[in-house]
């Protein structure tokens, strides 16, 4: 298995929240954001393309990671 890269993913910032896009597949989680900065669970988009090659939670925890660090700014400690 492979394991995603920073490098495989795309942050867009959207009118409530956050999306980050897997590049490989297309697909997309989409987080809102509460005024005090907490991301909510995301909202997963189908992949567009098999990535027979990455683990489903790997993929989820980096995207998740990747919104919280877009938000707070700061690693977890």
């Amino acid at each position: 298995m492979n394991t995603p890269k920073t490098d495989d993913f795309r942050l867009e910032r959207r009118d409530d929240g956050l999306a980050v896009v897997f590049t490989p597949t297309g697909q997309t989680y989409t987080f809102a954001v509460t005024d005090g900065g907490k991301l909510s669970e995301p909202t997963v988009s189908p992949a567009q393309t098999n990535a027979g090659d990455y683990a489903d939670g790997d993929i989820r925890n980096t995207a998740t990671e990747l919104a919280r660090l877009a938000v707070s700014g700061s690693p977890r400690t």
